[in-house]
C-alpha cells in the first residue's frame, strides 16, 4: 500500500531510521539535527565541534583547530596568518608585519628587538691585538702540532700568517672529495711523522665548489684553500699542492680563476687601515699592469677585483674605527652577510670585518706556478708590515685628515681659497679662447696669477702664459688623480730585487703580448684617471710630488687648443714614454 507522498511504507520506514555519523568521534544518531557541518560540510556532533572547531579571526571561516595557526592568542587560518604575519629573517620569530621595521643596513623587515639590536651593533666587533701577538701566534699551521722542524723566513719575511684560495679549473669531471682527501694525505706524508692517522689532518686543506670559476669552455672546477701557515712554509706547501693537482688532477687556472690571499691584521687598527689602503689606492694602476688585463675588467659580467673605490679626499673625514667602516662600507653599507658587495674590492677589508678571516687581497689571476705565488705573497705581505710600522711612526690621536701623510697630498687652506677665487673669477674668460686680447690691467694680472701658477707647479717658462683654467682645474683636483712611482713603492716597501725584476719583467711581457691598440686602450683605461707622480719619504712620513704625465697645460692663443679634448681637462692622453720610465 503507498503512502500519501508515493513512497513505499517499507522506504518511508527505512529513511526513518537512516543513522547519522559524526566525522570527529564517531557517534550516531537518527536525527540530523544533532549535527552541524564543518569547514568541509562533513556532519559533527555539536560536542565535537564546541570542542573542535573556530572560526578564523580574520576572515570568520569555519576551520579545524588543527589547522588554525595561533598569534596572540587569536586563531587564524592558514591564509590570513601568511598576510599578517612574517617570521623575522634573524631570530626566527613571528610578528605582525605591521610591527616590523625594515632595516637599510640589514636589507630585509626586522622585529623590533633586532632592529634595535642591529642598528645599535650595526658596526662589526672590532679588537686589535698586538703586534707581537700576530707575529708569534701558533693558532693556525705550525711545527709543534704539524709535525715538521721549523719555521723559516728565506723566501717570506713576514711573520705573519696567511692563508691561500688558489681556484682552478678541471679537465674532468672530478669528486671534490677524492681530490681534498688525496691532497690533504699526500702533504701530510711529508711531515716528520709516521702515524698514517695524521696524514689526512697534516694536510689542512679543503677543496670546495666554486662555480664562479665553470663556463662551457671551462666546465669543471673548484677551490683549493689552504689554512693559514708562516713564512717559506706557505709557499713551500702551495707548491706541492699546485704540482699534484696538475699531475695527478689534470688541474689547470683559466682566465675565470683567481689568486687570494688572507693576511693575519689583527693587530690593525682604523689609522692602520687608513693608511695601507691610501698606499693601496697610489699603487693599483701599476698592480693592475702586473696582471692580464681580465683583472681589471673582469670577467662573465662580474669584476672580481674591483679598485679601492674611495677618492683620497674622503679620508680625511676617517677619525675612528666605526667612521673608517662607514668609509670603507660608504656610508652604512656593512652587513655581517658574507656576500657583501664590497667583498669584491681587490683589497678586501670585508673578509677581517665579516668573517674575522684576515685581509683579503684579491687582484692577482688564477695560477698554480710557484714563482707567481712567491712574489705575490712576498709583495703583500711587505705592504701589509711596512705599512704597519709606517702608522707606529705617526702618533695616532688625531683624525687621518690630520696626519702629515694626508695634509702632504693637500694643499693650505690659503691656496684652497685662491684657486676657488681664481675658478670662479676667469669661468669662461677670453683669455681661454683665441686671443691674448683685453684692458691692460686684466692682462697685467691674468699673467702674473698665470705666473704664479706656473711656478707653483714646477712648468716650463713660455714665451707665453698658461691659461688658467687648466691648472686651477689640475690643482684642485690632483689629490684623486696621483699615483706613486714603481721605484718608490719598491723602497717603501723594502722590496727585493728579485721581486722587483718579477715585476718589471711581467709588465713587459704583459704588455708585449698584447696588440698595440688593445694595449693602448688598457694602460689609458688603467691610468685615465691619474695626471701626477707622487712619491713617499719614509723619514717624514710625507708624500712629494714629482712629476706631471706629459706637458698638456695650454697656452694662451695655444696651436695645439684645437687637438685637445677639453681645456679642464690636465691631461689628455698617457704619457707611455714618461709613465714607462716610473714604471720600468
Amino acid at each position: 500500500m503507498n503512502s500519501s507522498d508515493g513512497l513505499s511504507q517499507e522506504v518511508q520506514e527505512e529513511l526513518n531510521n537512516e543513522m547519522y555519523c559524526c566525522v570527529d568521534c564517531s557517534v550516531e544518531t537518527n536525527s540530523v539535527s544533532d549535527f552541524t557541518e564543518n569547514d568541509t560540510s562533513e556532519l559533527v556532533c555539536h560536542d565535537c565541534y564546541d570542542e573542535n572547531y573556530t572560526e578564523c579571526y580574520e576572515c570568520s571561516t569555519t576551520l579545524h583547530s588543527d589547522d588554525t595557526y595561533d598569534f596572540n592568542g587569536d586563531l587564524r587560518c592558514m591564509s590570513c596568518h601568511n598576510d599578517i604575519c612574517q617570521e623575522c629573517p634573524e631570530c626566527g620569530t613571528e610578528c605582525h608585519r605591521d610591527d616590523m621595521v625594515w632595516s637599510d643596513r640589514y636589507g630585509d623587515y626586522l622585529c623590533d628587538y633586532c632592529y634595535e639590536e642591529h642598528e645599535s651593533n650595526s658596526y662589526p666587533e672590532w679588537e686589535v691585538y698586538s703586534n707581537s701577538f700576530v707575529k708569534t701566534r701558533t693558532t693556525f699551521v705550525n711545527p709543534e702540532s704539524d709535525y715538521y722542524r721549523n719555521d723559516t723566513f728565506y723566501m717570506i719575511e713576514s711573520k705573519r700568517y696567511v692563508g691561500l684560495e688558489l681556484e682552478t679549473n678541471f679537465r674532468y669531471d672530478e669528486s671534490l672529495g677524492d681530490v681534498q682527501d688525496d691532497l690533504n694525505f699526500a702533504l701530510g706524508k711529508t711531515r716528520n711523522t709516521d702515524n698514517q692517522d695524521d696524514f689526512y689532518r697534516l694536510g689542512k686543506s679543503s677543496v670546495v665548489s666554486d662555480g664562479s670559476v665553470t663556463s662551457s669552455a671551462h666546465r669543471y672546477g673548484a677551490e683549493l684553500v689552504m689554512r693559514p701557515r708562516r713564512g717559506d712554509k706557505v709557499i713551500e706547501d702551495a707548491d706541492f699542492m699546485c704540482k699534484r693537482l696538475e699531475q695527478e688532477w689534470n688541474a689547470y687556472a683559466s682566465f675565470k680563476t683567481g689568486l687570494h690571499l688572507h693576511i693575519d691584521v689583527q693587530d690593525y687598527d682604523w689609522i692602520h687601515c687608513c693608511v695601507l689602503t691610501l698606499f693601496t689606492k697610489l699603487m693599483e694602476p701599476h698592480i693592475y699592469t702586473w696582471l692580464p688585463k681580465s683583472r681589471y675588467y673582469g670577467s662573465g659580467h662580474q669584476r672580481w677585483s674591483r679598485p679601492v673605490t674611495q677618492p683620497v679626499y674622503d679620508f680625511q673625514y676617517v677619525s675612528s674605527r666605526d667612521e673608517f667602516i662607514d668609509f670603507f662600507y660608504d656610508n652604512g653599507g656593512y652587513t655581517n652577510d658574507k656576500y657583501n658587495d664590497k667583498r669584491y674590492v681587490g683589497l678586501n677589508w670585508h673578509s677581517h670585518f665579516q668573517a674575522n678571516q684576515g685581509l683579503e687581497i684579491r687582484y692577482h689571476s688564477g695560477t698554480l706556478q710557484k714563482e707567481k705565488i712567491k712574489h705575490w705573497t712576498k709583495f703583500w705581505t711587505q705592504v701589509v708590515d711596512k705599512s704597519f710600522e709606517i702608522t707606529e711612526q705617526m702618533t695616532n690621536d688625531y683624525d687621518f685628515g690630520s696626519s702629515s701623510m694626508y695634509q702632504s697630498l693637500t694643499m693650505p687652506p690659503s691656496i684652497k681659497t685662491k684657486l676657488a677665487k681664481l675658478s670662479t673669477r676667469y669661468h669662461g674668460d677670453s683669455f681661454s679662447h683665441s686671443s691674448d686680447v683685453g684692458q691692460s690691467t686684466d692682462v697685467y694680472e691674468y699673467r702674473k696669477k698665470s705666473e704664479v701658477l706656473r711656478r707653483y707647479l714646477g712648468l716650463p717658462k713660455k714665451d707665453r702664459p698658461y691659461l688658467l683654467k687648466p691648472m686651477v682645474y689640475y690643482l684642485r683636483n690632483r689629490i684623486d688623480r696621483s699615483v706613486m712611482s714603481i721605484e718608490n713603492i719598491f723602497d717603501v716597501f723594502e722590496i727585493d730585487k728579485e721581486t722587483q725584476d718579477f715585476y718589471k719583467g711581467r709588465t713587459e711581457q704583459l704588455r708585449l703580448s698584447m696588440e698595440e691598440h688593445v694595449a693602448t686602450k688598457f694602460y689609458n683605461d688603467v691610468f685615465g684617471s691619474v695626471d701626477t707622480i707622487v712619491e713617499f719619504d719614509k723619514n717624514t712620513c710625507r708624500f712629494e710630488y714629482k712629476d706631471i704625465f706629459k706637458d698638456t697645460f695650454l697656452l694662451v692663443n695655444d696651436d695645439r687648443r684645437d687637438d685637445f679634448i677639453s681645456e679642464h681637462g690636465a691631461k689628455q692622453q698617457v704619457d707611455y714614454d714618461l709613465l714607462r720610465d716610473y714604471m720600468l
